[in-house]
């Protein structure tokens, strides 16, 4: 046995989102998936036994064995949840970006239905020097930590306080200054085959490194995505292997190069 050739080692995924073979687009450049605690390559083949009976042995015995499915999968999971990361598990389209300028809003009106005890969001994020009044023009603003509590300034969550001065149904008026701040904005359930090309880098420890590159493959979030506060979340993806025929006949699982 050669030592040389125990695998040990961590490999890493880049996605071309819109590359895939089927449509023939060049894609939006690779992606790098981030970190992958864990990943297997899964092979799946479907097979059709036949018997025939053997007088002699006075048995069936099988003569042959009729591939009828073959299916490759990679299964990995990744612990760094970017944007793009989440755009996949939400079943997203593009993302697209959020801006908030940053300024001075005076007398913005609470949307949501102000309820004792409740909370509502101001419209803009990372707040500060928050006034809270009943009236565009009031003189005499309520006060925080008797009708108010400002409970997170980052999310700009306002909750208001059982037995002060706001009541259930008033209208407020909100006047604050907010940080600038970009987010990614995406839409959930907007696309729900996500396609393109992939490769994948295996880089050893002990062992040979390899390179697989794929054609035509689609990406899905595979199963449960748990989030955690005690430990590092990680979600689980499958990228499925689609043939590529048409393109690459002699290669239909796209190739690997060992070594």
């Amino acid at each position: 046995m050669a030592t040389t050739d125990i695998l040990i080692g961590g490999g890493r995924v880049f996605f071309n989102d819109g590359a895939d073979s089927d449509s023939g687009g060049v894609g939006e450049g690779y992606l790098n998936l981030g970190n992958t605690p864990a990943i297997s390559v899964s092979k799946n083949i479907t097979e059709i036994e036949h018997f025939s009976y053997n007088t002699t042995a006075k048995a069936r015995q099988k003569d042959l064995n009729i591939v009828t499915d073959v299916a490759m999968s990679l299964n990995f999971t990744i612990d760094e949840l970017t944007a793009d990361a989440w755009r996949i598990l939400l079943f997203s389209s593009a993302s697209t970006s959020n801006v908030q300028s940053g300024s001075s809003i005076v007398d913005e009106v609470a949307t949501a239905p102000v309820i004792v005890g409740r909370s509502f969001f101001t419209a803009e994020s990372n707040i500060s020097s928050l006034v809270v009044d009943d009236d565009a023009a009031s003189a005499s603003p309520f006060v925080a930590g008797t009708d108010y509590e400002l409970m997170n300034a980052e999310t700009g969550e306002i909750r208001t306080i059982v037995g002060g001065g706001i009541t259930t149904g008033m209208s407020l008026f909100l006047t604050y200054t907010s940080a600038a701040k970009t987010r990614s904005k995406l839409v959930p359930g907007a696309d729900t085959s996500i396609k393109g090309s992939a490769r994948f880098e295996f880089t050893a420890q002990n062992g040979s490194n390899l390179t697989w590159t794929i054609l035509n493959c689609e990406l899905k979030p595979d199963g449960d995505s748990p989030l955690s506060s005690t430990e590092a979340s990680e979600v689980a993806l499958v990228l499925n292997i689609l043939t590529d025929k048409n393109t690459t006949p002699a290669e239909p699982f796209g190739a690997v190069l060992h070594g």
